[in-house]
């Protein structure tokens, strides 16, 4: 029915005045109120909120729509100086989602990213851009691009292998914390050193969010959980008997904002928590909508730069593996060689070469920079040992070394040098165009 967006517009909106809440006396926040909210729909190409929204600006008390002319406002991130909120909108229902950013204080919305298809998730980075997330007709990717939104300026793409990404958080070290298939993954803000946050294969996490002490707070069946810089695992916290979606917003280091609901359904809203996983407790529950993706206005530390070294008229990466025998999962066999592979232009996967593995298990590759990548191990005989199931990629001169095959980043590697570098001084060359290398 195409009213419904317009009586979130007037009566829903209007209800937000009278809903219960805990607001008054603490920090002011941000939350996204809207009639519909599918927060799984991203990673299909769906709507989150396919009746509209509205970015929803607490502050002693007092409630305003910072963006009343939208159709849908949401995704809000707040500048580093905590005066301006970037966030993604739709001016009418038929409209792309585009990124745009609005003074706190008021005035009208500046569009930063002006795209044929839907951006969602903006975040501000330290060097003066922002990264977001563009859907394509296939999937979706994360770009990086100027704040000026200057017209001409071009969007670098950071993924460049075939999934679904949404932009999660930007973590204090630099890197750009993203979901993609039910795991939590990052990257630098070059697109370069992609790997999963942990590589212990838990159960679906989303909503990742890192807080002050350093720990990624995320959403897991059942409530939070997290992964702490000390330790390799997920560490459970407290289930708060509540369907919680993320991510949470720090107000201080022992009391966080959090959407949920409850287990047996209906709508969102924003309670309080904290690190202890204890019950939550009431903070903003409007009438007749959701309350959702919370966000406390504040000015903080920016994450630090990262300094890229990219070369832009390169078009091959670098990759030394090494110890392909360490893994978490057991190899039946004795590792020979590798095989590489990208995608065609079909989708298909296309060998691009195979060579030798030392004793050691180090090996040392040239492949092509922005295209899937996706490597196997094998025996004496060809037999397949192990290999990937997902694809990843390299960027144009990324030097890039593993540790091990599935070994997780967590692990140091053994200070040695490896053997493949004593029988090679430059990689093999896995770029397509030479056959099977030896």
């Amino acid at each position: 029915m195409r009213w419904a967006p317009v009586a979130l517009g007037l009566a829903a909106l209007a209800s937000l005045l009278t809903g219960q809440s805990g607001s008054i006396g603490r920090p002011s926040f941000l939350y996204t109120a809207a009639t519909r909210y599918v927060p799984t729909a991203w990673n299909r190409g769906g709507e989150r909120f396919p009746e509209g929204a509205h970015l929803m600006l607490v502050s002693g008390g007092e409630r305003r729509d910072i963006v009343p002319g939208f159709f849908a406002a949401a995704d809000a991130a707040v500048s580093f100086d905590g005066k301006r909120v970037l966030f993604a909108g739709k001016t009418a229902l038929v409209a792309k989602w585009q990124i745009w950013e609005t003074d706190l204080a008021g005035g009208a919305p500046r569009r930063i990213v002006t795209s044929p298809d839907s951006c969602i998730r903006p975040l501000y980075l330290p060097d003066g851009r922002i990264v977001y997330t563009r859907f394509t007709a296939t999937g979706s990717e994360i770009e990086v691009a100027a704040l000026e939104g200057k017209p001409g300026s071009k969007a670098d793409t950071l993924t460049h292998a075939p999934g679904w990404y949404l932009t999660a958080d930007v973590l204090r070290d630099g890197r750009i914390l993203f979901e993609s298939r039910d795991e939590l993954f990052t990257t630098y803000p070059d697109g370069t050193g992609v790997e999963s946050l942990r590589c212990d294969h838990g159960p679906k996490r989303s909503g990742g969010r890192q807080v002050s002490s350093g720990d990624v707070i995320f959403v897991v069946a059942g409530g939070l959980a997290r992964f702490t810089p000390a330790s390799a695992v997920q560490e459970k916290m407290t289930p708060m008997n509540a369907e919680v979606t993320g991510p949470v917003a720090e107000e201080t280091s022992d009391r966080w904002l959090v959407a949920a609901r409850p287990m047996t359904g209906g709508l969102y809203s924003i309670q309080q928590t904290g690190p202890d996983g204890r019950g939550l407790e009431n903070v903003e529950s409007p009438k007749s909508v959701n309350a959702v993706e919370p966000v406390v206005v504040a000015s903080r530390v920016p994450p630090r730069e990262f300094p890229s070294g990219l070369v832009a008229t390169r078009t091959t990466g670098n990759l030394l593996c090494l110890d392909a025998k360490e893994s978490k999962t057991p190899m039946n066999g004795t590792i020979r060689s590798v095989r590489v592979y990208t995608k065609d232009a079909a989708g298909a996967a296309r060998l691009l070469g195979q060579t030798t593995v030392a004793p050691d298990g180090s090996f040392y590759v040239e492949v092509p920079a922005n295209r899937p990548i996706r490597m196997e191990l094998l025996d004496a005989a060809g037999v397949r040992l192990q290999g990937e199931e997902n694809w990843f990629w390299m960027r144009p001169s990324e030097q890039r070394i593993c540790v091990g095959c599935h070994a997780g980043p967590e692990r140091a590697p053994e200070n040695k040098v490896p053997e493949i570098l004593t029988k090679i001084l430059t990689p093999v060359k896995m770029t397509g165009d030479q056959g099977r290398a030896q």
